[in-house]
């Protein structure tokens, strides 16, 4: 059976240096091949990709930086490490040159260094190789390491212009060593190790708190939070959403839950029970992503929706398509007969925006309208918006 540990291939022309070099990333977990010569350090790659390369800058047959171009030519993937007798500014330059390259640099060392700093740039460059599991996760849940971002969505008013209206809430991971951190990267473990229920918790939580402090800056704006069917099993949920929202006095109109891979909501009880009470209580209720395998259209009518969410995947080939942008018309209309209100996601343009606007649709989310950001960052999204779209007012 292969070795599992990552290969570190580490190349100084100093012996004693790379031999350190090789016992210290040992000790930290890696699989080591140590060589003196760029030839012997090309042989290796040449037959196995390392994850990681240690290279010294100064080496007489082939020095650093013609290695780092060598690496690139190659379309290396290594996590690269500079060691380096040089000054501090020639190892920038190289780290920057690197950059520039395509190349990723993990850190760099001025010779002579000392082993524990070597062994602890290692460790972190092992962390942010390693697939994260389970109990990184809890951790992150723990030591306070998820934070919230929000997306703004517009609302469409009767005089044709676009207002900012509601943030979405948007989880993200502030990992330690990969920095931030998109679902995508780690909602398969959350959903594997049933952590979902906790994360879905701390966003609703946070970001009840953060719209009341938005509402204390007289900020008129909603909050939308995504919740997956799967998690629409709990009879309490109703009541414990509106506890959070009366602890912060915050009215349940303002709140949006957005129930996404909506395929998984049945004709359970249950599910009734819960969505009609979250709906009883002036919560609102969007289906998220339809107009794609997930939604279907007797849940239009079947359950306590009040708004249809289209799906970015429709939106954004608006400019491009023609069937695109008849499958939306025809979308809002039907949501409109159905007395549901329509947000599109996914509007990365001036246009796709102004299409919008024309077949009557409600609100729109996407890039051309804003990224997500920290919730600091909002009220300055906000003023901008508002002088984007009434330049006249912002100058008086």
């Amino acid at each position: 059976m292969a070795d599992a540990r990552p290969l570190l291939v580490a190349l100084d022309d100093d012996e004693e240096i790379v031999g350190i070099v090789a016992a210290v990333a040992r000790q930290a977990g890696y699989e080591v091949s140590a060589v003196t010569s760029a030839s012997a350090f090309n042989a290796i790659i040449s037959t196995r990709v390392p994850e990681v390369v240690v290279l010294d800058l100064q080496m007489p047959e082939m020095d650093g930086v013609e290695m780092l171009r060598h690496l690139a030519e190659i379309g290396s993937t290594a996590d690269i490490v500079l060691v380096s007798g040089m000054d501090e500014r020639t190892i920038s330059a190289a780290e920057q040159y690197a950059a520039i390259r395509g190349l990723v640099v993990r850190g760099a060392l001025q010779k002579p260094f000392v082993p524990d700093e070597l062994h602890a740039l290692l460790r972190t460059v092992w962390d942010a190789r390693r697939p994260l599991g389970g109990d990184d996760l809890r951790r992150a849940i723990a030591n306070g390491e998820l934070t919230v971002y929000y997306q703004p969505t517009v609302k469409r008013f009767a005089d044709g212009t676009w207002d900012i209206a509601t943030m979405e809430a948007l989880l993200r991971w502030n990992h330690p060593t990969r920095g931030l951190l998109v679902p995508n990267d780690f909602i398969a473990i959350g959903e594997e190790q049933g952590l979902m229920r906790a994360m879905t918790d701390f966003v609703l939580e946070r970001g009840i708190e953060q719209l009341k402090a938005w509402h204390v800056q007289r900020l008129d704006v909603g909050l939308r939070v995504n919740v997956a069917a799967t998690l629409i099993a709990d009879l309490r949920f109703p009541d414990r959403l509106q506890t959070i929202l009366a602890q912060h006095d915050v009215d349940p109109s303002a709140l949006t839950i957005e129930i996404t891979e909506t395929a998984m909501l049945d004709d359970a009880p249950e599910t009734m029970d819960i969505l009609t009470r979250l709906r009883l209580k002036e919560i609102n209720l969007a289906i998220d992503d339809f107009g794609i395998g997930y939604s279907s259209l007797t849940q239009l009518f079947r359950m306590p929706f009040n708004e249809m969410k289209i799906d970015k995947s429709l939106t954004s080939r608006v400019p491009q398509s023609k069937e695109a942008r008849i499958m939306i018309e025809a979308l809002i209309d039907l949501a409109h007969k159905l007395n549901l209100s329509v947000c599109a996601e996914g509007v990365e343009t001036e246009d796709a925006l102004a299409f919008l606007g024309r077949v009557g649709c409600d609100s729109a989310q996407g890039y051309h309208i804003g990224r997500p950001i920290a919730a600091r960052e909002v009220p300055g999204l906000i003023r901008r918006w508002d002088r984007r779209v009434r330049p006249e007012a912002a100058e008086g």
